[in-house]
């Protein structure tokens, strides 16, 4: 499906690594972005490559009262919300019982809750409208834990169940232009990782998710630009590749 002209892109933890390569590339594509982040800082940074198509949106994602508010004062005047990235994520390094639970409890909340706080307001209008593409920026941390990553290896696994469970809420039939997928980028350079690609080097794999055609797969799990059957046994496979 062609892209659609003049809509709205909403992108949290679009003030550094991968949401800012996102946000300041679909800006340069003629869409208007909606950049969402905790540090003032940082999203100006990120809009500064375009000022006039990126909007800045500092609120913290897991206070769901202040991103209801801020999210609708930042796209009022803009054409409708057709696109999302959930990029947003904090990974706190430490070992499980050396680490405060505090510290714990606000990377799941941020990993997780602020994922489901921010498409439970964009989804609405996307079902309403009867067209939205999002993408949620996971991992495969949850299939080999290393030391160290125990709770941010929690959250990534719990993001597979939730883009699976909305995906299927929402009824393909009547919504067939309505999608929803968790793309893995690989080992990417952010703040998180000093080894990788570029952000920016993601972007063709979001771009490729963001512009599935209508009816195209939802609920799905990429890395980078394969799809990953998640807990899908050698036998499954098989007999989905021959066609059984």
């Amino acid at each position: 499906m062609p892209a659609v002209a003049a809509t709205t892109v909403v992108i949290s933890g679009a003030g550094s690594g991968i949401g800012r390569a996102a946000a300041r590339l679909l800006a340069a594509e003629g869409h208007s972005v909606v950049a969402v982040g905790r540090r003032g800082e940082a999203l100006a940074e990120t809009a500064s490559a375009a000022p006039e198509r990126i909007r800045s949106c500092r609120v913290d994602v897991v206070d769901a009262g202040a991103l209801a508010t801020a999210l609708a004062d930042a796209t009022t005047g803009l054409p409708p919300v057709g696109y999302c990235i959930a990029a947003a994520a904090q990974y706190a390094r430490g070992h499980f019982l050396d680490m405060r639970p505090e510290t714990f409890s606000a990377m799941i909340r941020a990993n997780v809750e602020g994922v489901a706080n921010l498409l439970r307001l964009i989804l609405p209008g996307m079902i309403e409208r009867r067209f939205g593409r999002i993408v949620v920026v996971g991992s495969l941390a949850d299939m080999n834990p290393i030391p160290g990553a125990a709770g941010y290896s929690a959250s990534k696994g719990a993001l597979h169940a939730l883009v699976r469970g909305i995906a299927g809420e929402i009824d393909p039939t009547r919504h067939p232009n309505v999608l929803i997928n968790e793309l893995s980028p690989g080992a990417t350079r952010t703040a998180m990782s000093d080894r990788g690609k570029e952000p920016q080097d993601v972007f063709p794999d979001i771009r490729r998710l963001l512009h599935l055609p209508e009816g195209g797969p939802t609920g799905r799990f990429y890395l980078e630009n394969r799809e990953i059957r998640l807990g899908e046994s050698w036998k499954q496979a098989l007999r989905r590749r021959i066609g059984l």
